[in-house]
């Protein structure tokens, strides 16, 4: 047997390898996943982080002259539907607005469906023929401008229940349901 002063080397090359080795395994494993970057404003993230502020003020911007809601949803189906109304502030409805949706899964973008209105009329914006390729959660990212006005906005909703969130919403009930 080894004598107790030449023990501890070999006990710390073993906790090198080791941690070596786990570190290797903890990269392999987590290569494996399919994650991908925030794209809550259509943007890189980086891009995002530099000019965060110029975003908020333009949402803040957007809101006080217009108002959006979303009317219908049915996505629960194939061939489902998405209706956002969109007035200014005297009640009168908007239809030169600009509009993009994109569905998106939570975890990766490989499955984006971008859509842009089939129908406007009396400021409602009508998306047709959403046809989702998988069941469960996914973001629903809006981009609307009108003018010199421009706004980002993220839901979350499931195609198992037909609920639409805000972000903030979703923040609530998480926070809500985690006591």
């Amino acid at each position: 047997m080894l004598k107790s002063g030449k023990q501890w080397p070999i006990f710390v090359a073993v906790a090198i390898l080791g941690v070596v080795g786990l570190s290797y395994w903890t990269i392999k494993e987590t290569m494996k996943t399919d994650l991908t970057q925030s794209d809550m404003y259509m943007s890189k993230y980086q891009y995002i982080d530099e000019n965060i502020n110029d975003y908020l003020m333009k949402k803040i911007e957007f809101k006080k002259h217009y108002d959006i809601s979303l009317s219908k949803i049915d996505i629960s189906k194939e061939k489902g539907f998405v209706q956002f109304h969109i007035t200014d502030k005297s009640q009168k409805s908007v239809d030169d607005a600009q509009m993009e949706l994109i569905f998106t899964r939570p975890i990766s973008d490989a499955k984006d469906i971008k859509l842009k209105p089939s129908s406007i009329k009396n400021g409602v914006y009508s998306f047709e023929g959403i046809d989702l390729p998988k069941k469960g959660r996914w973001n629903i990212l809006l981009h609307v401008k009108i003018g010199q006005f421009e706004l980002f906005d993220n839901l979350k909703t499931d195609t198992r229940t037909n609920e639409v969130y805000s972000v903030e919403e979703a923040k609530k009930l998480k926070e809500a349901s985690s006591y």
